[in-house]
């Protein structure tokens, strides 16, 4: 079910909630496209429903804060707000949302909201307009119901006025209680009741419920966000562009006189898209010519003095406007600050408004000369708007809406592109080409410098520039497919998947990408990423540093993977006689029994006792019966291998791994030195903003050194490490030869082996069809983060914060890919689909032979 489309007339200008959100003013225009809306929703599968009846279009005030008010008497209902809704039942809607708004013009004064009142809901809904689906409510905590009624009393009040499908009341549980009471005492009839059950399972059964109620979760993602659907949604924002005026011919430019373009942004604080995906753009069309500066609501006078002195003189001022319509935002209306900033800017160089939100931001400013409207603050609005003001992309919307006084229905200037910029805009890409990521086979041929390369460039002081890269043609990959993945990562930054990413990708013992996107932290201003960005690892800690750590060891004949975990540390199963059974191989597997963690954290904030409490836990389940995650199980393996080293854990791995391979700035704890140069992760109560501390509260309080979390790189360090482990645990010299693709953080003299050979392979394969795991590291299964295309035999690991390894021996292809995804929050959950496009982009790059979706 699907609550759209909107089928409310925006006849107000200063209605904060519908506007865009509507299909325009004019009540025929919105029938005809709520018609094909509705056509198209019933041929994709879907159950449409129409909002809100009877008509919110006419509205100053937002529902979700309070009641608003439409005057409207009967005979103007039937002229305007009726006109789409009765179009809608004839086309067969399956459901009517109601609207929270009072209706004196046919209630009277005192009129309740139109959702709590039969004469909508059932006499002119059910019985005038004749529809027999079902009528949800909009939601039920809204202020235009909370301020006036209970929970309880309000989802009784809307069934008895004809609704069937109560949304989202204040207290569920309350709602239940007096829904159950009221059919209990009579106050609702069963007739009433079953006639409401019955039109929900008559829609269920519509769509065939009854005999298959589940969806496949593997077709989602061929489905949603595909290739086609995404072209499909850029072709449609890139059309709907509107230029309302122009009056000083500012559109399209010449390209040849941007030299300096500032491109202002202004949107709330916590609008994170807002301005990413555009400014990306236009910058990428634009080379060097391009300036961005975001403002908002909070941003102080003085702030806005600076930037006028900014904006004078350049060749083109953006004033982008963000300002969508947002539930409990209460108003689209523009501060006078800005207003005023925007009106002095107009009278110092030549400005466009773009508004990405409400068309109506004119009427604020109407000394602006040009005025572009993107009508949405999303993605592919960004990226057409970025295009239209370039001219790279033609010019051809029309206004559904009035904007009063200035500008009529229907206006809108019409403008070709410019040859130049369109064709710029062709060779750099925008929006990432599923078609070309999922090639598989010999790619056409395309030109060496088609996309180009960025300029040779230090990284923080690193030696490391794209000129060291491998070109990708030598080992059997295609340059184009790697640049649209380029232009995929900075879209997914745009989308708020992490302030920035780093990117190690070699094949065929070559690196061919070594790449930094967007920033440190969202906060602006903030250092770009590079390859030599220092991330919090996470879990990777497990493999890079735990696994490899046991592997040297049983290598040397010092540790038996067989031998129980209690040899090599003495009362380590006191806690459960079952523990005695415990293997170092268990642990590895995650086959020991031992809980997935617990919060050592909150019982032992200072660290003491932390190990004492290890021994002393008792299984969850028996050992090898089941597989459970174990972050307890890789703290213990970091306390073997110190106690056959007698070394402390960071100062074996540092002796053994981050030294010979020249590693500087692989380790636990970064020095203070290298904070600039940290990705910042959580924004926590307690610890504010965690910067150059590890993220994981468990390995805090262990001083920062532990077996499961804590470990911090870069991938430049990554990349070194993962050509050792690619290359049997060896890697040769290296001295930053341009074009050699040899991973090198410092100059080797002497070829270095760190890992040998034959454990690696036996530590990397499966451990059985009964799991995924192979020895610490990871295989595909399901929806793996490797995505499809990354073989059964490839193995890897994922790290909390957003880090993942990836290897694929059969494509002879590895992948590093580090984000801070957990900045701000760890509710964001973005980067799962993103990594597994990441991983299905740099197999469909591979060009030398077939590359096929992974059986499940």
């Amino acid at each position: 079910v699907i609550f759209a489309p909107v089928l409310d007339v925006n006849s107000n200008p200063e209605n904060p909630i519908i506007n865009t959100r509507a299909f325009g003013e004019d009540p025929s225009d919105v029938a005809r496209m709520g018609r094909a809306f509705l056509r198209g929703a019933r041929a994709g599968g879907a159950l449409a429903t129409a909002k809100h009846f009877p008509g919110h279009g006419d509205t100053r005030v937002d529902s979700h804060l309070t009641l608003p008010e439409v005057t409207a008497d009967r005979a103007r209902l039937e002229a305007v707000e009726f006109v789409p809704f009765r179009a809608a039942i004839e086309e067969g809607v399956d459901g009517i949302m109601t609207a929270h708004v009072s209706m004196p013009g046919v209630l009277g004064p005192n009129a309740p909201p139109a959702t709590l009142s039969p004469v909508f809901m059932t006499d002119i809904l059910r019985r005038d307009m004749g529809f027999g689906g079902i009528v949800y409510t909009d939601a039920l905590r809204m202020g235009a119901i909370t301020e006036a009624y209970g929970a309880g009393e309000a989802a009784v009040l809307a069934f008895e006025a004809g609704a069937d499908v109560i949304l989202i009341p204040a207290d569920v549980p309350e709602a239940i209680r007096s829904m159950v009471d009221a059919v209990e005492s009579g106050r609702i009839s069963r007739d009433r009741l079953a006639a409401s059950v019955r039109r929900v399972l008559g829609e269920k059964s519509r769509v065939g419920l009854h005999r298959v109620r589940d969806v496949s979760l593997e077709a989602v993602s061929a489905t949603v966000g595909s290739g086609a659907h995404r072209a499909l949604a850029d072709s449609v924002s890139e059309r709907a562009m509107t230029l309302v005026r122009d009056h000083d011919g500012l559109l399209p430019p010449d390209p040849a006189r941007l030299r300096r373009v500032v491109s202002v942004t202004w949107a709330a604080p916590t609008d994170l898209v807002a301005g990413r995906e555009f400014d990306v753009v236009l910058g990428g069309l634009l080379p060097g010519a391009v300036t961005s500066v975001r403002v908002g609501p909070d941003t102080p006078a003085a702030i806005f003095d600076a930037l006028l002195g900014e904006v004078a003189g350049a060749d083109r001022v953006l004033l982008n406007v963000y300002l969508p319509p947002r539930a409990g935002a209460g108003s689209v209306a523009l501060p006078e600050n800005f207003r005023a900033f925007a009106a002095a800017a107009a009278g110092r160089a030549p400005t466009v408004l773009v508004s990405l939100g409400n068309p109506y931001l004119l009427a604020a400013v109407p000394e602006v000369g040009s005025y572009l409207v993107a009508w949405g603050d999303r993605e592919v609005s960004q990226r057409a708007a970025a295009r239209a003001v370039v001219g790279a992309a033609p010019i051809g919307g029309r206004l559904p809406i009035s904007i009063p006084p200035l500008h009529g229905r229907g206006e809108g200037l019409q403008r070709p592109a410019d040859p130049v910029m369109a064709a710029r805009g062709a060779r750099r890409g925008d929006a990432l080409d599923e078609a070309g990521l999922l090639r598989h086979g010999p790619p056409p041929a395309t030109p060496p410098d088609a996309l180009g390369e960025p300029p040779p460039e230090a990284w923080d002081g690193f030696p490391v520039s794209p000129m060291e890269l491998r070109d990708p043609s030598l080992v059997g990959m295609d340059s184009a497919s790697l640049a649209a993945l380029d232009a995929y990562i900075e879209a997914a930054i745009a989308d708020s998947v992490a302030p920035g990413v780093a990117l190690a990708v070699g094949r065929r013992g070559s690196l061919v990408r070594l790449r930094g996107y967007g920033q440190l932290d969202w906060a602006a201003g903030s250092p770009p990423v590079t390859p030599t960005t220092i991330y919090d690892l996470a879990s990777l800690t497990k493999v890079v540093a735990t696994t490899s750590a046991i592997m040297i060891l049983a290598d040397e004949g010092r540790l038996e993977l067989d031998a129980p975990v209690a040899d090599y540390l003495r009362g380590w199963e006191r806690g459960d006689p079952r523990k005695s059974g415990v293997t170092v191989r268990d642990l590895l597997l995650h086959q020991s029994g031992l809980p997935p963690f617990r919060q050592y954290f909150v019982t032992h904030p200072d660290g003491v006792g932390v190990r004492d409490a290890v021994y002393d836990l008792a299984l969850q389940v028996a050992p090898r019966t089941e597989m459970i995650y174990s972050d307890i199980g890789f703290k213990t393996l970091a306390w073997v291998v110190e106690a056959v080293t007698g070394e402390p854990f960071d100062g074996f791995l540092h002796d053994r791994l981050w030294m010979p391979l020249g590693l500087s700035d692989t380790g636990f704890n970064p020095e203070p030195s290298t904070a600039p140069r940290v990705a910042p992760t959580e924004v926590t109560g307690n610890r504010g903003h965690v910067r150059g501390r590890v993220h994981d509260e468990n390995a805090g309080i262990l001083g920062g050194v532990a077996g499961h979390a804590g470990l911090f790189s870069t991938a430049a360090d990554l990349a070194v490490l993962m050509s050792a482990l690619t290359r049997g645990g060896q890697v040769g010299p290296c001295g930053h030869l341009p074009g050699s693709g040899m991973p090198c953080a410092r100059t080797r003299s002497a070829a270095v082996e760190v890992v040998p050979p034959g454990p690696l392979a036996f530590f990397t394969r499966r451990s059985g069809p009964a799991s995924s795991r192979a020895l610490g590291w990871d295989t595909p299964s399901g929806r793996s983060s490797a995505g499809d295309y990354f073989s059964a035999a490839s193995w890897g690991h994922t790290g909390f914060t957003g880090t993942s390894i990836w290897v694929d021996p059969e494509l002879d292809l590895w992948v590093v890919l580090l984000t801070n995804r957990v900045n701000p929050t760890r509710e964001n959950t973005r980067h799962i689909p993103f990594r597994r496009a990441v991983h299905d982009a740099v197999a469909a790059a591979v060009a030398d032979q077939v590359v096929l979706r992974r059986e499940p």
